[in-house]
């Protein structure tokens, strides 16, 4: 019999009790690519040469010119169509047709919304360096599910190689997920340099070190030292995390946050909005607050942008939540919360497959996925570029609901409305809440071409600033590499 070689790595790993990427990529071909735990990485947490290398920018830029970006388009959009086995795509679960559209545009939109301009003066984050496959921002709450795209896309990483970087798969993706849905895209600059680890995100905060060992950096930050809450919110609500913080930045109102607690604050039952009939009394007007905190003042959006970015980016598809813990070993610590890998049971990159959440092959995924706990579309098309998330706003009376998971959220009040199948969350409704806000929403309703404008240049500006590249034409002066996706027409978003 020949010998059994097994890798020192993986034999170290299995005796200290914890599944490795690799274990994990029997079921998942390519998953261990697209996401490196914390012990990989500490090498370089410790000071030594990192294990990964990552090419140099003159390097990178030389491969760049042998991209074919109409290939690597059509690559995308093809598998952006191709649900597979091993996390089947949204869409069937909503009467639509199945689509990664949503999740890649998630995956952009969350690598690249990490950025911050400090003082107008000091950037930080931003997607360039592909930090969301290292950690700490891949043990973060917000990231949730988000290895299962990098994974996915690992397959069109492997096939292009050098000729496209991590960083510039992950905001190409997002870009082609709208384009491809029939969105506004117009120009995609190419250049971004992946980072050998994630060191530069550990500043942003530190939720989560379930693949962190021996290093001083593994200790999280997740309660904040300098917190507060609205007047108007209940004191057992979560705390808010200000922006002023000891010795670190503090990019949202809670570490492992891109952006806001989606549901809203909570009122005190003494507050002049408060109804004691309701599910819930998460508000609308408190949450705009905090919308405004996070993208006008941690992140340097006008109103606009905000309203364009929120809509457009909640058109493509869905919130997952359709699983009640209630009662099982994973209501103290969901296991959604639980990066990297944001599964139940170890190696099985899933929700609980028990009869938990679902039974049969779709158990613990698909339609019975659990990631931020919320649970529907915002749209009836899920999977094509559409006007529902505000023309529904204005059209439609929200009231409180919650989700199978028990988070709360919004649906019609008129349960045979068109839209009675689609979902808001409080961060949604308080569009309509500020005065401000409704305006822009109001005028995005009426007009869709110029929502469209908006949103195309708000999410160039999104996926194309970083820490170092902080202004949205620094990468094309630097590289000078852009499409404006001549090669798709109307007719056929598809290559």
């Amino acid at each position: 019999m020949a010998p059994l070689h097994v890798p020192m790595r993986l034999l170290a790993c299995a005796m200290l009790g914890f599944v490795t990427a690799e274990m994990r990529a029997d079921d998942f071909p390519h998953y261990d690519l697209g996401t490196i735990p914390a012990w990989q990485d500490l090498a370089s947490l410790r000071g030594a040469r990192p294990v990964s290398q990552v090419l140099s920018k003159a390097d990178y830029h030389h491969q760049l010119r042998a991209l074919d970006i109409q290939q690597l388009y059509s690559a995308i959009a093809t598998l952006m169509a191709t649900s597979k086995p091993y996390w089947p795509a949204d869409g069937p679960q909503d009467g639509d047709v199945a689509s990664y559209a949503g999740l890649f545009a998630r995956l952009a939109w969350h690598c690249s919304g990490s950025f911050r301009m400090i003082n107008d003066t000091h950037a930080a984050g931003g997607c360039e360096g592909a930090r969301q496959r290292h950690w700490p921002e891949n043990e973060w709450r917000d990231n949730t599910n988000l290895d299962k795209a990098r994974g996915l896309l690992a397959e069109v990483k492997l096939q292009f190689g050098d000729r496209v970087s991590w960083s510039d798969l992950m905001t190409f993706a997002g870009t082609v997920a709208i384009k491809a849905s029939g969105g506004p895209a117009k120009k995609f600059c190419f250049g971004r340099l992946d980072d050998v680890s994630g060191d530069r995100s550990i500043p942003l905060g530190v939720e989560g070190v379930a693949q962190c060992y021996g290093s001083k950096f593994c200790k999280s930050n997740f309660e904040c030292p300098n917190t507060f809450r609205w007047s108007e919110q209940n004191d057992t609500d979560h705390a808010r995390c200000k922006i002023e913080q000891p010795d670190r930045l503090q990019a949202s109102h809670s570490v492992g946050l891109i952006y806001v607690y989606p549901e809203g604050p909570e009122l005190k039952t003494s507050a002049k909005d408060y109804k004691a009939y309701w599910v819930h009394n998460r508000s609308p007007r408190l949450s705009a607050l905090e919308v405004r905190d996070t993208f006008r003042d941690r992140m340097g959006w006008t109103d606009r942008e905000t309203v364009a970015l929120i809509g457009g980016g909640h058109t493509l598809g869905r919130t997952h939540g359709n699983c009640n813990l209630t009662g099982t070993k994973w209501a103290q610590t969901p296991y959604n919360n639980v990066g990297p890998y944001f599964e139940a049971t170890a190696g099985s990159l899933r929700g609980p497959t028990d009869g938990t959440c679902g039974t049969g092959p779709e158990a613990g995924f698909g339609k019975n996925t659990v990631s931020s706990g919320f649970e529907g579309p915002w749209t009836r098309s899920p999977s094509r570029w559409n006007y529902d998330f505000f023309d529904a706003l204005l059209s439609e009376e929200w009231v409180p609901a919650k989700s199978p998971y028990g988070n709360d959220q919004w649906h019609t009040r008129n349960h045979t409305s068109e839209f009675a199948k689609t979902m808001r969350l409080t961060s949604d409704i308080s569009l309509v809440a500020d005065e401000t806000y409704h305006k822009i929403v109001r005028e995005y309703a009426a007009d869709h071409a110029q929502f469209d404008a908006d949103f195309a240049d708000a999410w160039f500006k999104l996926v194309h600033r970083s820490e170092d590249h902080p202004h949205k034409d620094d990468l094309e002066q630097d590289a000078g590499i852009c499409t404006s996706f001549e090669f798709v027409t109307q007719a056929n978003f598809l290559p």
